[in-house]
Formats: structure tokens, sequence, C-alpha cells
């Protein structure tokens, strides 16, 4: 063979082994972008996805009510996957060794410890709610107050997060413990120091549960709410709450398609200081949409709240949010959203709760 024959055989060869390269890699990927959809949005536990020429070859642990279509719908929006071939793992048989093209980080479903209980689990049971005010996670937003004879410009900053603890089996879906904290903040933007106004904590434990498109949670919180020293500064003759409670929550949520969310449900204080009134009702929709942009990383969504108490005589509390969530679930279930939010009712900050107000805001939310 002539060295110019030679160097152009190897030259081939070397492109044809970096195109197979390409392609598992782009498999690979796929397949774990495709395993974190379904267990994040459809809320399925998937024992083994291979992508290959285009086809996703899925086998789910349960399917419970949970169309096949609805694997199928959402997968095939992913670009790349043309075709999706659904098969259920029926109970008690055991799945095939799945081929090595996705890291087990990606795409192995969490490791349950004897007895089908599963520690530390992967993806929480019941999604945040993304309007309410009081859902625990990590933000920083700015809002303006309006109409308010004493606040313009307040910057609300929160930390927290429901944690999944442990979860296991519960006939054809799953059920989790988990634990919730959080600390919901706001400033007066206005004041030379940006002064503290108030400061909430909540604390206590989740009892979550689904099956296929619907979703449950039970939560036990305990809330108790403190001025910021700058403020009492300023208003030395403020009649400052003890303020402090605990109760109890349940919520039902359901994704009828992918895109849509609906919710409801109610509560009920257990024990509180001083006395209110004991009870409180809540539901919402939440919109999502099916497409993401810009190398499937940016997502538009929306949602809208609203909340009843018996302590303000069941006056509205109505919060809207809409904007764009960024997004990675190949990689993370990690997501972070830029909202524009609006906001009218009895204000949610604990030592303000008989104050009614009204404002927009602007904010960066994580969820992880």
């Amino acid at each position: 063979m002539k060295p110019r024959h030679a160097i152009a055989a190897s030259a081939a060869a070397l492109l044809l082994c970096a195109g197979a390269a390409r392609a598992q890699h782009d498999d690979a990927y796929l397949a774990g972008y495709a395993t974190a959809v379904i267990e994040r949005d459809l809320g399925l536990t998937v024992v083994r996805l291979d992508v290959h020429d285009g086809v996703a070859h899925v086998v789910v642990k349960n399917l419970g009510e949970q169309p096949e279509d609805r694997i199928t719908g959402a997968l095939t929006r992913i670009e790349g996957i043309e075709r999706v071939e659904v098969t259920e793992l029926e109970a008690g048989a055991a799945a095939a060794e799945p081929a090595p093209s996705v890291p087990p980080a990606q795409n192995a479903a969490p490791a349950e410890e004897p007895g089908g209980f599963e520690l530390l689990p992967r993806v929480e049971l019941f999604g945040p709610l993304l309007a309410d005010p009081r859902q625990p996670h990590f933000s920083a937003s700015y809002n303006w107050y309006l109409h308010d004879p004493e606040l313009g410009h307040v910057g609300n900053a929160t930390f927290g997060e429901t944690f999944p603890l442990l979860g296991g089996a519960l006939g054809d879906g799953r059920w989790e413990l988990g634990f919730l904290g959080g600390v919901f903040s706001i400033f007066d933007l206005d004041a030379p120091s940006y002064d503290l106004l108030n400061t909430d904590f909540w604390a206590g434990p989740t009892l979550s549960a689904r099956r296929g498109g619907l979703s449950t949670t039970l939560r036990l919180f305990h809330q108790s709410s403190h001025l910021g020293d700058e403020f009492l500064l300023r208003h030395s003759g403020v009649n400052r709450l003890n303020l402090s409670y605990e109760g109890v929550d349940w919520l039902v949520s359901a994704d009828p398609w992918p895109w849509l969310r609906l919710y409801g449900g109610g509560g009920v204080l257990i024990h509180t200081e001083p006395h209110l009134q004991r009870l409180s009702a809540q539901g919402g929709v939440e919109l999502k949409s099916p497409i993401a942009f810009i190398r499937n990383a940016v997502r538009p969504i929306a949602a809208f709240d609203y909340a009843s108490r018996e302590e303000n005589h069941w006056r509205e509390e109505l919060s809207g949010a809409a904007g764009i969530q960024l997004e990675n679930p190949a990689l993370s279930k990690m997501r972070v959203q830029i909202l524009a939010t609006y906001y009218k009712g009895n204000s949610r900050n604990g030592q303000f709760f008989l104050d009614r107000i009204e404002s927009l805001g602007v904010g960066v939310h994580f969820h992880f």
C-alpha cells in the first residue's frame, strides 16, 4: 500500500472511531436526560433506559395509572429521540443488566435498602409550589410595595428546602418521609442600612406520596416570627407580638398533562401564641412549557396561588409568578428560576400578618 493510501485509510478509520464515540456520548447524554425527565416530571422510577439510533428503550418499575403516551410525549420532545418503547417491570421480576451507556449517577434508580426502604431518595415526590410565598427554598428578590404608607422598596431573602429522607414502594406508587426548613426575611431597602424588618423560621416533618400523576403531602410545621433590631430601634413604641404556632396542612396535586399542574388543600393550627383563628385553605395552578429553548436549557413557566385564612376573615391572598426556568436534568435536578411576581393580600411575614399589602417583584429562585 502506498504511503498516501495508508494515511487516507488511517484518517478514515480515525473519523469512523470518532463518529462512533460521538454517537455513544450523545446516546448517553440523551439517556440521562430522558431518565431525569421521567423521574422528575412524571414521578416514575426508571429501572433501565437506553437510547440507540434515536430510539429510547424504557423500563419503568410501575406505571400505575400513568399512560404510556405521557412518557412517549415527554421523551419525543427531546431533540434526538424519535421513537419510544415503554416496558413495565412486573412485580417480582428482575430487570436485565442495563448497557453501560449512561453513568450510574445519571441513569440508575436509587438503591433500596433491605425491606424496601430507600435512603435519601433523589426526587422529591411532591414538587415545590412555585407561586407560594411560604415555599421553603433559596431565593433573593426585590419587591415594590404599592400604596403602602411606610414601605416602598423591600428586599426578600429566603433560605431553606424540603429534603426527602426515606422512601419506598406503596402499592403502585411510592411514599416518602422528609423534613422542611426555611428562613424568610424582609429588609427595608429605603433605609440607609437596609434595615431588617422581620424574620420567620419554619421547620417540621413531611409525609408525601405519589402514584402516576397524583401526589400529596402532609406537613407538620412550627413557625416563629421575630422583628428586626433596626425596626425596633426605629419604632421604640411598637407593640411586638411573641408570635409562634404549630400547624398541619394537607395538599393534593394533579398533573393531568406534563405542562399543567393543579393543587389544593387546607390546614389547621394546632397551637398558637397569641390566640389565632385556626383554619386555612389553599389552591393553585402551574404551567410549564412543554418545549425548552436554547439547547433545552430554558423553559418558560407561570404559576398562580390562592390562599385564605380564617384569622383574616377569609380574605383572599393572591400570588402570581411568571418567567423562565434554567435546567439541565441530564446532569442535575437543580432548577434556577428568574421570575416576575405579584402579590395582593395580608402580609405573609409573621409580625405584619394583619397588614394588607400589594406588591410587584422580581427575583431569582433556586430549587435543589
